[in-house]
């Protein structure tokens, strides 16, 4: 019996730490957001900031996630599951062991975070689009500016253009 009750006081603090760790998740997503529109609208300082709280919310869930390992494997462990198999069992499987009212926390939790993620890739995926839209764009302007021989650089309108050689330098004495 006393094993039960340890198992269910990590069980309680396990669905507590999935949500905490899915809250950061939300609070990452929201940097995120911050950033691309900070990118959007060119202002660095914004950008250097939610970067900033990106990387102490990513620190934040790293250490959780640390955490939630080690409980993990105490739980598993007081099923008989070795270390290394503990080590690698998802939170279904574990959510299985520990039967009712966890196993449908622990997946309710683990399926919040599935999807945080999720957003979390794509929104990162639209800020590296628009990393590399800018140094694309940068990389032209410095082309136009050193007068490098490529085929395209800007037009006397701003626009890119095929066939402009001559430097901005040069041309504007």
């Amino acid at each position: 019996m006393v094993a039960e009750s340890q198992q269910a006081k990590r069980a309680r603090a396990l669905v507590a730490l999935l949500s905490e760790i899915a809250d950061g998740h939300a609070q990452l997503l929201a940097a995120i957001d911050g950033k691309i529109v900070a990118m959007k609208t060119g202002q660095a300082q914004l950008i250097r900031d939610a970067t900033a709280r990106e990387q102490a919310i990513v620190e934040r869930i790293n250490e959780r996630e640390g955490l939630r390992r080690s409980l993990t494997e105490n739980i598993a462990g007081g099923y008989g599951v070795g270390k290394a198999a503990a080590a690698k069992m998802n939170a279904s499987r574990l959510a299985q062991r520990l039967g009712e009212p966890y196993q449908t926390q622990i997946i309710e939790a683990a399926n919040r975070l599935r999807v945080l993620t999720a957003q979390i890739a794509r929104r990162n995926h639209v800020a590296r689009m628009i990393s590399t839209n800018v140094i694309r764009h940068v990389n032209h302007v410095m082309d136009a500016f050193s007068g490098r021989q490529h085929s395209t650089g800007y037009s006397h309108a701003g626009g890119i253009a095929s066939g402009v050689r001559r430097a901005i330098f040069d041309a504007l004495g």
